[in-house]
């Protein structure tokens, strides 16, 4: 008994040692299976997390002048990933050639901020000259070009110092500039000169200027063999072709109303120009020069910025607050970006002629001290208008708005209007009998009349004629 007993025992602990090894060997292979799994999902995040890290999205800026912002938009998702503050007014902005700054003109307290691409924080502000507006780069990423509308100057940065180094004297009321492909020159329109300034970037002065660009030049830019300027005429609804090689512009093309900005796709091959008055935005053959398509975006279209790929155009509706981006495959608006309030421009690494940047261009030597010194004058004119005492601005007025004021002590007033600087008149008040109430009409970029003469306690009406919105800033 004793002996079958213990046989049973042994049996059955036999059985159960082995019941319990089977068990740990099931249990040590689940186990085992969700950390091998683990690994390979890990490692699947590493990787993905270093693609996102050493791929650099070619971000959207956009200034919203009224909010005094600057937002961040990632092409990929439409999404606002962030929204700077930045300087009063900001208008015009540009990235850097080589994508690691964005240069944002603030206008009203005339600066320029500097974000860093990679963090999206200001790193430096820059004071610059009065009521600046444009801002570009020579295309190898050595010199930013700020455009002083106010004084009739452009600020030179040096973009590695990140300081400025020179002030070049211009025409009348310059506004935006270009780089040559090459980065030997630099063009900037004076709007109310009906000119380009020719800058030499190696000695930092003005060569040449290019007359007879009539009709207020506003923006421009460049086509990739570097021998024509496409420049938007303001008064006239048009394209001023200028072929660089004749120095003159030897052809126009009709787009939509209002002031314009303009960028081509970096094969240089379609335009698009923004219509701020017409609400479209005109798409051209580069070729053939024909007007491809009017697209409808929304009220007050100002900044225009094409994608690196070519596949896409930004563009910033100032009345609607909004962004639009249109597909370039089938010229149609494919989605909408709300922004904060007023935004002006846009801009993305490859727009408006940064395009042409390469990489060898920036292992060239460095350029020389020399020619990063001096100031040149700003002019007489310049600053007897910073003299002057300004009484009264206007608000912006829509089409058929009015204003009124009426002038009371005798003198010569100047009249100008504040978005569009080179639009001005003088109103000359002489010892007479108080006259009727004087009207002047705002059309087509122009006071009229440009010159009005009347006797104290005459009281003068502007009426805005125009689709775009301008006002009436008055001084003595």
């Amino acid at each position: 008994m004793i002996r079958q007993y213990r046989k049973s025992s042994y049996v059955m602990l036999l059985i159960v040692t082995l019941l319990l090894l089977v068990v740990s060997a099931c249990s040590s292979k689940q186990n085992a299976q969700p950390e091998s799994e683990n690994k390979e999902n890990n490692a699947g995040t590493t990787e993905e997390n270093t693609n996102t890290e050493n791929k650099q999205i070619p971000l959207i800026y956009v200034n919203n002048r009224e909010a005094n912002t600057v937002q961040i938009i990632d092409p990929t998702t439409y999404s606002v990933v962030s929204t700077l503050e930045v300087g009063e007014k900001p208008t015009y902005v540009q990235v850097t050639p080589d994508g690691n700054y964005t240069y944002v003109v603030n206008s009203k307290s005339e600066d320029v901020s500097i974000i860093d691409t990679k963090s999206n924080k200001v790193i430096k502000t820059i004071p610059v000259g009065k009521t600046p507006k444009g801002v570009n780069f020579t295309t190898d990423g050595k010199w930013a070009y700020v455009i002083n509308e106010g004084e009739d100057t452009v600020t030179v940065i040096d973009v590695e110092e990140m300081k400025e180094t020179t002030v070049i004297k211009t025409g009348k009321f310059p506004h935006n500039g270009i780089s040559s492909p090459d980065s030997s020159k630099f063009y900037v329109t004076n709007t109310a000169s009906n000119s380009i300034s020719v800058i030499d970037t190696e000695s930092q002065s003005v060569i040449d200027t290019i007359e007879g660009v009539n009709d207020l030049p506003h923006n421009l830019t460049i086509t990739p063999d570097g021998k024509t300027l496409w420049v938007t005429l303001t008064k006239s609804n048009a394209i001023g072709i200028v072929d660089l090689e004749k120095g003159e512009m030897v052809e126009t093309l009709p787009v939509g109303k209002g002031h314009h900005v303009i960028d081509l796709t970096n094969d240089g091959k379609v335009a698009y120009v923004a219509n701020i008055g017409a609400n479209t935005v005109t798409v051209i053959d580069t070729a053939s020069k024909e007007v491809v398509k009017s697209i409808k975006v929304g009220q007050g279209p100002h900044g225009i910025a094409i994608t690196p790929d070519n596949k896409e155009v930004y563009v910033p509706v100032t009345e609607e607050n909004k962004l639009v981006v249109i597909d370039t495959t089938t010229n149609e608006v494919i989605h909408t970006i709300e922004t904060d309030a007023f935004p002006f421009f846009t801009a993305t690494i490859g727009s408006r002629g940064t395009a042409h940047f390469t990489e060898a261009s920036m292992k060239e030597s460095h350029h020389s001290e020399e020619n990063s010194s001096g100031t040149q004058e700003a002019s007489d004119d310049s600053q007897q208008e910073a003299s002057k005492t300004v009484l009264e601005s206007s608000p912006l007025l829509k089409t058929d708005e009015t204003y009124t004021y009426t002038f009371n002590e005798s003198g010569e007033y100047t009249i100008h209007c504040d978005p569009h600087p080179y639009m001005t008149m003088t109103v000359n008040v002489k010892d007479g009998e108080k006259m009727e109430e004087q009207t002047v009409e705002i059309k087509d970029y122009t006071y009229i009349p440009e010159t009005l003469e009347i006797t104290p306690g005459t009281t003068v009406k502007w009426i805005n004629k125009d689709t775009v919105q301008h006002n009436a800033v008055i001084e003595k």
